[in-house]
């Protein structure tokens, strides 16, 4: 078997990569598990923010609000986005770090309101007013539905003529001539370029083609579930976290989510939660808030992998023609997946990068594994 682009990797960078590719060519989307998104993207909070700290990864998820809130045609049945709203909260002494939060929400065109104690406890009663200040709310965060913006990524590659191969363990990647071969039991194929979009498994499979690792370190993030509260009416919190990232909360359908914010360096596998993670979720959720959680309802973690400058990663590596990075995506890989799948298309087909991109001050050295950050 023979295609333009084969993407290793079927969570929502390589689906999104999927989609967006298919139109310029014959695409194979290959997932070693039984089912796309199984690892970091099926264990999100599903989150739309656009605060987020490093600058690239910032422009690139408002680059991408405009296809999360009105997909074309016939990519979903139900909106992708439905409202939210976030805030973070910290002391007095904190002041600086919210300000920050607020630069850079404005930075890219966001809606930043500075509030006082009482605003903030106004949206989120549940708050010890003892144990904040201030807050940052950003009322254009939204939560995504994750599984609405795969499978419409998914539906609409297959469409476009795309292969999606599950339950395909990569036994070897070789270059043949100026093509790569990829195989795994029972079936292989020839790509002229090889998308690597494998999360937290990316330097393994740039070992497996012969090349240098980039640097992904995967880190495991912590998360929970607990029971509606008898005293508060939680249907329109906002998502709610601490400018320091010591702990988060929001609502979800029938119950709370909560999580340590953490991002502990582990190696690349199916991760599971650490009891010590949530003992400490718990107590520091407590601390701040007048929530009662007890036992968990349910819990879980999952990978995020970040590069050495915490940008995400999407071009052509030097030294192996035909081999491109798209790696690093920092647990934004979903909020940034329409950005990063017009800015694959575009740099995997020579093109210049999509306006949507480029008007946020996005270049192509901005996402390029050979850029300066990246270099030790």
């Amino acid at each position: 078997m023979q295609v333009d682009v084969a993407i290793i990797g079927g969570g929502m960078a390589g689906a999104s990569a999927a989609y967006f590719l298919a139109g310029h060519g014959s695409v194979a989307l290959i997932e070693r598990e039984e089912h796309f998104s199984y690892h970091s993207s099926g264990r999100t909070a599903a989150q739309f923010t656009v605060g987020i700290g490093v600058a690239t990864m910032r422009r690139m998820a408002q680059a991408s609000r405009a296809f999360l809130e009105t997909p074309p045609e016939g990519f979903a049945e139900q909106p992708i986005l439905s409202p939210r709203g976030c805030l973070t909260v910290g002391r007095r002494d904190q002041e600086a770090a919210l300000r920050r939060l607020e630069e850079n929400l404005a930075s890219v065109g966001a809606r930043a309101d500075h509030l006082d104690r009482d605003e903030a406890l106004a949206l989120f009663p549940a708050l010890r007013p003892e144990k904040l200040d201030l807050g940052v709310y950003e009322p254009d965060a939204m939560d995504i539905d994750v599984d609405v913006l795969l499978q419409g990524y998914l539906r609409g590659a297959r469409a476009a003529g795309a292969m999606l191969i599950t339950r395909a363990d990569i036994q070897s990647i070789t270059r043949e001539g100026d093509r790569w071969r990829v195989t795994w039991p029972g079936g292989d194929l020839v790509a002229d370029v090889l998308v690597n979009a494998a999360g937290g498994w990316a330097d393994e499979v740039a070992g497996m083609a012969g090349l240098a690792k980039l640097g992904v370190v995967p880190h495991r993030r912590t998360a929970f579930t607990f029971a509606l509260q008898k005293d508060f009416d939680t249907r329109g919190w906002p998502h709610v976290g601490t400018v320091d990232y010591d702990w988060y909360v929001k609502p979800e359908p029938g119950c709370l989510m909560g999580s340590l914010a953490d991002a502990t360096p582990v190696a690349a596998s199916d991760v599971y939660p650490e009891d010590i993670d949530i003992a400490q979720a718990i107590e520091n959720i407590e601390r701040d808030t007048r929530l009662s959680i007890g036992r968990p309802l349910s819990q879980w973690a999952g990978l995020r992998s970040f590069v050495r400058d915490r940008n995400p990663v999407a071009g052509m590596s030097q030294s192996a023609p035909g081999f491109f990075w798209l790696a690093g995506q920092g647990g934004c890989g979903i909020l940034t997946s329409p950005a990063m799948g017009q800015a694959i298309a575009a740099l995997v087909a020579g093109s210049p990068l999509p306006e949507a991109v480029t008007r946020l001050g996005v270049v192509a050295d901005d996402l390029s594994p050979e850029r300066e950050s990246l270099k030790s």
